[in-house]
């Protein structure tokens, strides 16, 4: 069996390529070349079709997409080109070759008003990302039908720079010690990559033999919390102080960042069996400690 992992240069696309290790993986990267990835620009049909044509994968997992708010403010075209024509080239390409698809997508699909959200809610997304996140969604099913959708919420995991995820950015700014607000109301359920990568693993498997075509599907952890609640466990793990960190209610206040997302993914265990469960209190951890910045302990 051979897959293709389109931005496997991405803190999931890593995972993913990791836990697809049974199938001969061709990763893909853009502006993050790393060691054994192809350069593809994921909003170039030719460049999806010339890897297409040349490996045959079985399946392609789409994790390409641009998460960063000052990317959507900064170059929005750039953005949505990363978040919607890329996922409807790769479903073109995927269709064209009779590829099975796995395409992912995000909790922000949903306004954060009526959590839990299953696979079948209505989504209503507050903010550009979402909306993006939604077409791409209608793209892919325009022009796969069978491709299977998989909402994520936001991830951590092991990053290679402080930035890339969520949780290793507050941990850079409670190392740090320079007092700011941080968001005690919108609540989040970070998810490990790896984790996330399995389930993808495991829902890849079913596409190939013959299950859960066109459907769409959730993952996400069981444990919300909110950023100040993060900064929190971060300080009290590592001895720091976070007097410096006050609750606040930025995010929520911009009226563009859904409360909460929960997701419902009671149907993934009942299709394809148990999956496992990452413990945030255990996992995060190892995850922040490279970033922390140098800081005095807490005084006992």
């Amino acid at each position: 069996m051979r897959a293709v992992i389109f931005g496997a240069s991405g803190l999931l696309g890593r995972s993913v390529v990791c836990a697809f290790n049974d199938m001969a993986v061709t990763g893909t990267c853009f502006s993050r070349t790393a060691g054994g990835l192809v350069t593809v620009d994921a909003t170039s049909a030719d460049d999806i079709e010339r890897l297409l044509s040349r490996d045959q994968p079985d399946v392609v997992v789409n994790c390409v997409g641009e998460r960063r708010p000052e990317v959507w403010a900064e170059t929005p075209a750039q953005a949505r080109g990363r978040n919607v024509e890329a996922a409807r080239l790769i479903a073109e390409g995927a269709c064209r070759y009779g590829v099975r698809l796995l395409h992912i997508s995000s909790d922000y699909v949903f306004d954060g008003k009526a959590a839990p959200y299953r696979p079948d809610s209505l989504p209503n997304p507050l903010n550009a990302y979402g909306r993006w996140k939604l077409l791409a969604e209608h793209a892919v099913r325009a022009a796969c039908p069978d491709a299977a959708i998989l909402r994520l919420p936001v991830l951590y995991g092991s990053a290679q720079f402080a930035a890339e995820t969520n949780l290793t950015k507050i941990a850079r700014q409670v190392s740090a010690g320079v007092p700011m607000e941080m968001d005690d109301v919108c609540v989040r359920y970070p998810t490990h990559a790896d984790e996330a990568a399995e389930v993808c693993r495991r829902l890849a498997g079913a596409l190939l033999r013959g299950q859960r075509q066109g459907a769409v599907a959730h993952w996400g952890a069981e444990q919300g919390l909110t950023k100040y609640q993060m900064a929190q466990l971060i300080a009290r793990r590592f001895s720091l102080s976070a007097g410096h960190i006050r609750a606040g209610e930025a995010d929520a206040a911009s009226g563009d960042r859904p409360v909460d997302c929960r997701l419902d993914c009671h149907d993934l265990p009942a299709a394809l069996g148990p999956l496992r469960r990452w413990l945030f209190h255990t996992e995060f951890p190892p995850v922040v400690e490279p970033w922390l910045l140098p800081a005095r302990p807490v005084s006992s």
